[in-house]
C-alpha cells in the first residue's frame, strides 16, 4: 500500500474528503483511548463488573496454539490492536478479549479493569484461500491472506494504535468449537461496534471516478421515480451511455465484496458503515441510495444488459448489481420492526458466497427471526455434514409452518438433481440455475394449478416420516406424463439488429413446436406457444402476461424465421398489416420509448421463464417448460395446496424423487382437477 493511503486515512480524520458528502458525518477508526460513557452506561459498568467480582482464569493445560488464549465467557471476543507503523513496516498487532455482554457501543476488558473499549468491524473478502502474509501479535507470527494485509496496512495509522474487530484473526480458525461459539456473537459483533468499515480492495485507475459518481448519481436521482433510458441522460446532466463511468461503475460494483453471504449481516447491523476502496471512500447510504435511484429509474436494468458478457445467460440467472444493493438496503432499513424467518432469507440470499457451505446458515443467524435463531446451534464437526444442517433446517421449517403454501414456497427452491440429499430439500451450496416459476418469499403468482381442490380435501398437512428423516409425505395427483422434451435453452435471448442469426433459441423452441398441429382445448398453437416463452406471466409484474406480448412475439418470431406465419394459428394485429411507412408495427419501431420497453419486458419475461429449461409435450398433447434434467416418462402433478405443477420421477408405486416445478400451458388455472374429489398419498425421497 502506498503512502498516499496512509496519508488518505490521516486527512479523513480532520476533514471531509469529498465536499458533497454528508458534512455531519466524519470517519474515524477506533482507537485505545477509553471512550467517553454517559452515566447511563456507567452504571450498566457497575453492575457488570459487581457481577463478575471474580474474574476467570484460563485453565494451565497446554494450548494448541500459543498466540490464542482460550475464550472463558459466552459473550468474551477478542479484538486486534495494529500497532502504528508505516509503508513496508511489518505488521504488529496484539489481541485483547472483551465482553460484548452490555447492549452498547463498546465492549469492556476482560482483563479485570471492565476498560470500556471500542473498536471498529471490519468487512471485507478473504480472497484465495493463500495465507502468504503475517502479522506478528506479541512475539507470534499470524499466517493471513494478501486482502487482509492490504487492508491493515491501508488503515494502519503513523502515530497511534488502531483496534478492530477482523474474523480471520479474533477469532482462532482452527478450532471448530470456537468458531461455533463465536458464531451467535456476530449480530452483537457488529452492533456494539463504534463503526463497520467496507473494505471493497485496492483502488484502480477508475475506482475513484466511481466512488464520486455515485455521490452525483444520488443527487441527480432523488426527484426521479420514472424509467429513463439512455436517450435522456443528457436531460438529466448524466454521462452520455459510452462515457466510461459507466464502466467504471460496472467494475465497482463488480468487485467480490459485494457477493459475500456474511456482508447481509454485517451491513444489516452495523450502526455506522464506510465503504473503501483503496484511497477512496463514501458511506453506506451514499452507495444505497444511488443504487436504489438507479434500480427505481431503470438504469441498472439497461447497465446489466449493456455490461453482462454472452457466457452469464448460461450459467444461471443473472443479477442486476444495483438491485442487489437495493434490496440490502431494505432489509437493513426494515431489520428493527420486521425479521425475517432463515428460509426465506436462505432464499434471498441464493446467490451469495461463502468458503463453508454450513455458513450459507449460520451466516444468517444473526439477522433472522429469534425462534429460529434459538432452535439452530451451529456446529463445524465433521460427522455433521452440511446435507444433515440443510435437511434438518428444511424439515423444522416445515414442521413449524403448518401449511401447504409453505411446502410450495420450499418446492420451488429445488432446480438441482443432488444425489446426495433428499429431493424435497434445496441445495443452497449451488446457486439457482432458473428463476422460480412459483411462489418464492417476496413474490405472488398468477397461477392455481391446484384449483380449489385443497380446500375441500387437503387437510393433512405435509408430514415428514419419523423413521425416516429423508422421506416428505404429501398429496397430489398425477395429471400427465412427459412424452418429448426438447434440448436445454442457455440463451433465450430476444434481439433486434440481427434476428436471423442471433435468435437461434428462439428458432429453435419454434422448430419443436411447429410439430403440434393443434392444441388441447380451444387454443392455437402460437397462442399456447407465446404464451410459454413468457411461461403465462409479467416477469416485471408478476401478473398474467398482457397481450400486448402476442404481437411483439409474433412480429419477432417471423423476423427470425423468414416465415409467415411461423406457427399454426399465428395471429397478426392490424398495426403489424399495414402498409410499410402508415403507421405499420416493425422491428425498428420496438426500438422506440413506449414499444421499446413492453420490448424489454418481453425480453425479461422470456429470459426468466425459459432458461436452463427445456421445451416438452406431455402424452395429452401440451406444451410445457419443465427443468433441464427432465426425462421422458416423468410425471405432472399437481400437490396439495401448490399453485404451480412439479415433475416426480417414479421409484416405486408410492415413491418418488422431486425434479422440479414446471408451467404446463392449459393447466396452470386448476383446468386439470377441476373434476377430482381426492388426492393420492405421495412419499417424496
Amino acid at each position: 500500500m502506498s503512502s498516499n493511503d496512509t496519508q488518505f486515512f490521516k486527512q479523513s480524520l480532520t476533514s471531509e474528503y469529498w465536499v458533497n458528502f454528508n458534512v455531519d458525518k466524519k470517519f474515524t477508526l477506533a482507537g485505545v483511548a477509553e471512550p467517553e460513557i454517559d452515566s447511563d452506561d456507567r452504571n450498566q459498568i457497575r453492575t457488570w463488573v459487581s457481577s463478575h467480582a471474580t474474574p476467570k482464569t484460563a485453565p494451565a493445560q497446554p494450548q494448541p496454539s500459543s498466540l490464542y488464549r482460550p475464550i472463558l465467557d459466552p459473550f468474551e471476543i477478542r479484538v486486534l490492536e495494529i500497532l502504528p507503523g508505516t509503508g513496508a513496516d511489518k505488521l504488529r498487532g496484539r489481541l485483547r478479549h472483551c465482553s460484548l455482554e452490555l447492549k452498547a457501543s463498546f465492549a469492556l476488558a476482560v482483563d479485570g479493569s471492565a476498560t470500556p473499549m471500542v473498536y471498529t468491524a471490519l468487512s471485507y473478502t478473504w480472497g484465495p484461500n493463500v495465507f502468504n502474509e503475517m502479522i506478528e501479535c506479541e512475539g507470534h507470527v499470524k499466517n493471513i491472506t494478501k486482502s487482509l494485509a492490504v487492508a491493515l496496512r491501508a488503515f494502519r495509522q503513523e502515530d497511534r494504535s488502531v483496534v478492530m474487530w477482523i474474523d480471520q484473526i479474533c477469532i482462532n480458525q482452527h478450532d471448530n468449537e470456537e468458531k461455533a461459539q463465536q458464531i451467535p456473537l456476530m449480530s452483537r459483533i457488529y452492533q456494539n461496534a463504534m463503526n463497520t468499515v467496507i473494505w471493497l480492495g485496492e483502488s484502480t485507475s477508475n475506482s475513484a471516478s466511481a466512488i464520486k459518481f455515485l455521490e452525483d448519481v444520488r443527487l441527480l436521482l432523488q426527484f426521479t421515480e420514472k424509467t429513463i433510458g439512455p436517450d435522456e441522460f443528457e436531460g438529466l446532466n448524466l454521462p452520455s451511455e459510452d462515457s466510461e463511468i459507466w464502466q467504471a461503475l460496472w467494475d465497482l460494483l463488480s468487485r467480490p465484496w459485494f457477493t459475500r453471504l456474511w456482508i447481509i449481516q454485517e451491513v444489516i447491523l452495523s450502526f455506522d458503515a464506510w465503504v473503501v476502496c483503496g484511497n477512496y471512500m463514501t458511506t453506506w447510504d451514499v452507495l444505497s441510495l444511488a443504487c436504489l435511484h438507479l434500480w427505481t429509474c431503470g438504469i441498472s436494468r439497461w447497465l446489466t444488459e449493456k455490461k453482462s458478457k454472452p457466457g452469464d445467460h448460461t450459467t444461471g440467472v443473472q443479477r442486476d448489481l444495483c438491485e442487489s444493493v437495493q434490496h440490502l438496503s431494505s432489509m437493513k432499513s426494515s431489520y428493527h420492526s420486521v425479521t425475517m424467518p432463515l428460509f426465506d432469507l436462505l432464499v434471498e440470499s441464493r446467490e451469495a458466497n461463502c468458503y463453508d457451505n454450513r455458513d450459507k446458515v449460520y451466516g444468517l443467524l444473526g439477522v433472522c427471526d429469534d425462534r429460529d435463531r434459538s432452535a439452530i446451534k451451529p456446529s463445524y464437526a465433521e460427522e455433521f455434514p452440511v446435507t444433515h444442517l440443510y435437511r434438518n433446517m428444511t424439515t423444522r421449517h416445515l414442521e413449524n409452518n403448518k401449511g401447504s403454501l409453505r411446502l410450495g414456497v420450499v418446492l420451488t427452491c429445488v432446480d438441482h438433481e443432488s444425489l446426495d440429499l433428499p429431493s424435497w430439500v434445496p441445495d443452497w451450496r449451488k446457486p439457482r440455475r432458473t428463476h422460480s416459476l412459483g411462489h418464492s418469499t417476496t413474490t405472488t403468482t398468477p397461477y392455481m394449478a391446484c384449483g380449489y381442490l385443497t380446500i375441500e380435501v387437503g387437510k393433512i398437512h405435509p408430514s415428514l416420516e419419523s423413521t425416516n428423516k429423508d422421506e416428505l409425505r404429501l398429496h397430489g395427483i398425477s395429471v400427465d406424463t412427459i412424452a418429448k422434451v426438447s434440448t436445454i435453452f442457455t440463451n433465450p435471448d430476444l434481439n433486434l439488429d440481427d434476428p436471423t442469426t442471433a435468435n437461434r433459441d428462439l428458432k429453435d423452441m419454434c422448430s419443436f413446436v411447429a410439430e403440434l398441429q393443434d392444441y388441447p382445448g380451444h387454443e392455437t398453437v402460437f397462442s399456447a406457444f407465446w404464451q410459454t416463452l413468457v411461461a403465462g406471466k409479467d416477469a416485471i409484474e408478476m401478473a398474467k402476461a398482457p397481450s400486448t406480448y402476442e404481437e411483439i412475439i409474433s412480429l419477432l418470431l417471423d423476423a427470425s424465421t423468414g416465415l409467415s406465419p411461423s406457427l399454426p394459428g399465428q395471429t397478426y394485429s392490424p398495426r403489424q398489416r399495414r402498409p410499410a411507412g402508415k403507421g405499420k408495427l416493425e422491428l425498428a419501431s420496438l426500438k422506440t420509448r413506449t414499444a421499446g420497453k413492453t420490448f424489454q419486458d418481453v425480453k425479461t419475461s422470456t429470459l426468466h421463464a425459459v432458461r436452463n429449461r427445456r421445451l416438452c409435450f406431455t402424452a395429452k398433447g401440451y406444451l410445457g417448460l419443465v427443468p433441464e434434467t427432465s426425462k421422458v416418462g416423468d410425471d405432472i402433478h399437481i400437490l396439495d395446496g401448490c399453485h404451480i405443477p412439479y415433475l416426480l420421477r417414479k421409484v416405486d408405486d408410492r415413491k418418488h424423487r422431486l425434479v422440479g416445478e414446471c408451467y404446463v400451458h392449459g393447466i396452470m388455472r386448476g383446468e386439470a382437477v377441476q373434476d377430482e374429489k381426492s388426492m393420492d398419498k405421495i412419499i417424496l425421497m
